[in-house]
């Protein structure tokens, strides 16, 4: 008989299991957004089909794992900033040597900088739809976050497109290298003590439950 375990409890399906580990991925997930959380394990019969991406087609044992929204965009927020640890003195040390290098050289460069940067991005990235979906306090601030990180990428970009490594080293100093700051500031002034605490809450309202 197949059985379906949701972080280690069995789950009872109204109308019987289905036979598809699909069908029955869709409907955990469905299950678990009304409760604020994701799936982030979904082994079948011992193979991890989140990774695989292979469903199977039948099952014997599916054993699904989850956990809530607030802890996914925390864990992802502090994994972003840990991989980011040395990328200001990283940067500082680009911009001073841009005006010394031949342009040539800094243009190379090119896909290693976004290399760097990227973290810095993904971070905005995976944190601004938790934002727009809860509305935490901090809302508006990583709002004006995301919109001046866009606009100084773009200008970076251009910078490289144009052949500009003046303008280029100016928008690291004046823009980028700033907003840097004032976004690591928010993360570990407000946004991670927040996740942190609504973690915290969420897992003592599912050990009370």
């Amino acid at each position: 008989m197949p059985k379906v375990l949701a972080d280690n409890e069995e789950v009872v399906f109204q109308e019987g299991i289905p036979e598809e580990p699909l069908h029955i991925y869709e409907l955990l997930m469905g299950a678990f957004a009304e409760q604020r959380r994701s799936v982030v394990k979904f082994t079948v019969d011992g193979k991890d089909a989140l990774q695989s991406g292979d469903f199977a087609k039948s099952f014997e044992l599916i054993e699904a794992e989850s956990l809530s929204h607030d802890e996914i965009t925390l864990r992802l927020s502090i994994d972003f900033i840990n991989q980011m640890n040395t990328l200001e003195d990283s940067i500082l040390a680009y911009q001073i040597n841009i005006l010394t290098t031949p342009w040539s050289e800094v243009f190379k460069q090119m896909d290693l900088f976004i290399q760097k940067i990227q973290p810095f991005a993904d971070l905005i990235d995976h944190v601004s739809p938790y934002a727009q979906s809860y509305s935490p306090p901090w809302k508006d601030r990583i709002d004006g976050v995301a919109k001046a990180q866009a606009e100084t990428l773009a200008r970076l970009l251009t910078s490289f497109e144009n052949f500009d490594p003046a303008g280029l080293s100016e928008e690291l100093e004046n823009g980028f290298i700033p907003l840097f700051r004032n976004a690591i500031k928010l993360f570990s002034e407000d946004i991670i003590p927040y996740l942190k605490a609504e973690t915290e809450k969420a897992t003592d309202e599912t050990s009370n439950a």
